[in-house]
């Protein structure tokens, strides 16, 4: 019995020195594996979804774009023509939906390159704009020819009318006048060249008297590719063309009042040399390009 109760508190000590587990029992809980493949649960991150959601939906605009943009090539491609060039001359059609079908005797479609048509007809106009006087229009054609010359000499040209007076002159006396192109050519060792000839007729008022002159004019131009983009606008008259120098003189060499030649003589004195230099040196566009002082 003894033994009994000594084996009882023995285990009661046993029971109760770790908060009543053995040590023996603790080394198999804390040993024990906690690997249970059964109890084990897989969760996927919220942001995940979201990006593989945004993806889809970015996927199906995609797609959506695509199925329009081939539905609106095949469209454009069997619709009806929006634009039909016609040669009224021969009744052929020469240009369909932005395609060239060839040239007529009288329109011929090629690649923009400006060319001595358009150089000839910047001149023309410019001389046309300068020596042709209407007083309701003399301001707006002053404008118009300021807009075709070089930016530098558009501004000396422009202070050097208001300097002179000219256009007040030209009010003051009821100036009126034409001009007759006779002569345009470009010079044939320099393509930048143009010369021309011409008369102008003035009619104004002197000392209370009308008065008429003619003067015949000999003109040279020294043009440039206009440095805008793009190159055809309105200021050059879509020609692709500016002028950086030009002479007028009378070829008799003399002139009988201020307003004939409108202060010419002075913008012939200043640029004589640049322009003179041009023609004796063919093919020298890009050196003339920088204005000479």
């Amino acid at each position: 019995m003894n033994k009994n109760l000594s084996e009882d508190s023995a285990s009661e000590e046993q029971h109760t020195s770790d908060g009543g587990y053995s040590s023996v029992f603790h080394k198999t809980t804390e040993n024990a594996p906690f690997d249970f493949a059964g109890a084990a649960a897989i969760n996927r991150d919220p942001e995940d979804v979201l990006t593989i959601s945004s993806l889809l939906r970015a996927v199906w605009v995609l797609l959506f774009v695509l199925t329009a943009s081939v539905v609106m090539n095949v469209f454009l491609a069997v619709r009806r023509a929006d634009r039909i060039v016609v040669d009224k001359s021969s009744g052929r059609v020469i240009e369909l939906n932005n395609r060239d079908y060839g040239a007529t005797e009288t329109v011929q479609i090629s690649p923009d390159r400006p060319n001595d048509t358009d150089k000839k007809y910047l001149v023309k106009e410019f001389l046309k704009s300068l020596y042709t006087v209407e007083q309701t229009m003399r301001e707006a054609n002053i404008n118009k020819l300021l807009r075709m010359l070089d930016p530098d000499l558009s501004l000396s040209f422009a202070a050097r009318l208001k300097q002179n007076g000219t256009l007040a002159a030209e009010k003051a006396e009821s100036v009126n006048s034409s001009w007759e192109l006779q002569d345009l050519s470009v010079d044939e060792r320099d393509p930048f060249i143009l010369r021309a000839i011409g008369i102008r007729r003035i009619r104004r008022k002197s000392g209370g008297q009308d008065v008429e002159e003619t003067v015949q004019l000999k003109c040279k131009f020294l043009l440039k590719d206009s440095p805008a983009s793009p190159a055809r606008n309105d200021n050059n008259l879509r020609t692709g063309f500016t002028i950086l120098r030009f002479r007028v003189e009378p070829v008799n060499g003399k002139t009988s009042s201020p307003v004939v030649l409108l202060a010419d003589e002075e913008t012939a004195a200043a640029y004589a040399p640049a322009i003179t230099d041009s023609a004796d040196s063919p093919n020298q566009p890009n050196a003339s390009a920088e204005p000479k002082q």
